[in-house]
C-alpha cells in the first residue's frame, strides 16, 4: 500500500513538472542584446536610442513550426520607474506565422531619460484559439 502511494506522488509531481511554463530571460543592461524565450516564442532583440525615441531590432520564431500561428502581434511599451506606459508600438506579422522573421518596432517618446523597462507582449490566434503572453527586460 505504501509503495502505492509513494509511486502515486511520484506520477503526480511528475505531470506537474511537465505541465509547468518554462521560459528564460537575460538579464543584460539596457540597449545591450537581449532574448527570450519559452515554448511558444523565441525572441532575440537589441534596442538603440534615436533622435525620436527608441529603436527595437530583432527577430522573432515561433518554437513550435509544426503549428503556424494567426495573427501574430507583437506589442512593445516602454515603461517608466513607477510603471507607467510612457509609449508603445504593435508589430503586425500577416498570415500564418511558422518561421522566423525579423522585425524593426520604431516607438517615438520625447523624454528618453526617464525610460526603465520594456515590456513585451505577443498575441496570436483568434476567437476561440486567442493566446496572449508577455515579459518585461531593460530597453
Amino acid at each position: 500500500m505504501l509503495k502505492k502511494l509513494a509511486l502515486t506522488v511520484m506520477m503526480l509531481s511528475m505531470i506537474t513538472a511537465c505541465a509547468s511554463t518554462r521560459s528564460k530571460q537575460d538579464a543584460n543592461p539596457a540597449y545591450a542584446s537581449h532574448q527570450f524565450s519559452n515554448h511558444e516564442v523565441a525572441i532575440a532583440w537589441k534596442a538603440q536610442e534615436t533622435d525620436k525615441g527608441v529603436r527595437i531590432d530583432g527577430t522573432v520564431q515561433n518554437v513550435r513550426q509544426d503549428i503556424p500561428y494567426a495573427s501574430l502581434q507583437l506589442t512593445a511599451k516602454l515603461l517608466d520607474a513607477k510603471g507607467k506606459v510612457m509609449a508603445k508600438e504593435t508589430k503586425t506579422f500577416s498570415g500564418r506565422f511558422a518561421g522566423t522573421e525579423p522585425f524593426t518596432i520604431e516607438i517615438p517618446v520625447e523624454n528618453k531619460e526617464c525610460l526603465d523597462e520594456l515590456d513585451f507582449s505577443y498575441s496570436y490566434g483568434r476567437d476561440e484559439d486567442f493566446y496572449k503572453g508577455g515579459f518585461k527586460s531593460v530597453p
